[in-house]
């Protein structure tokens, strides 16, 4: 546990990149409510927080749909699904305002792709009621949480979302799924 969490903190905690964004390393989640888009909860207002209780989460912000971004849910959909023996679960979250025609360019996205992870909108701005205050640079926010805890977090901006990093992403939901 010593080892993931030293590479956790290594790896993403951001000072490098300068950008924070969500909730951080240590932080606890807070509930918030948002709008399924897909998933079984389609079109309904639902607190993911709260249905996945102290399980490992991956949590995604999503302000832009990059080109990095279609890979990154693909990986994590398919982690998820690997890892869900061990209580992993998942969902994203889209930030409204960026993306114009959200709700459809969500549903193809996510139909496109044949994602099993829920994608959502925020009921509310990325001020900090939904989730944690989303920084207005970060393309894609990537919180990994435990027990309500942040673990990991990845700030990216569009360009920063490249290969490299979806490995790295991936790895550190690898670990989160495997510790306890």
């Amino acid at each position: 546990m010593a080892g993931w969490l030293s590479m956790v903190t290594a790896g993403a905690g951001e000072p490098a990149r300068g950008l924070a964004s969500g909730p951080q390393i240590g932080d606890k989640i807070s509930t918030f409510y948002v709008r399924a888009v897909t998933g079984p909860l389609k079109s309904k207002s639902v607190c993911y927080v709260c249905r996945n209780g102290d399980r490992p989460v991956v949590m995604l912000f999503i302000r832009q749909i990059t080109p990095g971004l279609q890979d990154l849910l693909k990986g994590l959909d398919a982690e998820i699904d690997r890892q869900r023996g061990v209580g992993l679960r998942g969902f994203g979250v889209f930030v409204p305002g960026e993306i114009p025609d959200l709700f459809s360019r969500v549903q193809t996205l996510s139909f496109d792709e044949k994602l099993n992870l829920p994608l959502t909108i925020a009921a509310a701005p990325a001020d900090g009621s939904a989730g944690g205050a989303i920084h207005p640079e970060a393309a894609v926010t990537v919180v990994l949480y435990r027990d309500l805890i942040v673990k990991a977090n990845f700030a990216c901006r569009a360009d920063e979302l490249n290969a490299e990093r979806i490995a790295e992403i991936l790895e550190a939901v690898r670990q989160l799924a495997t510790s306890e």
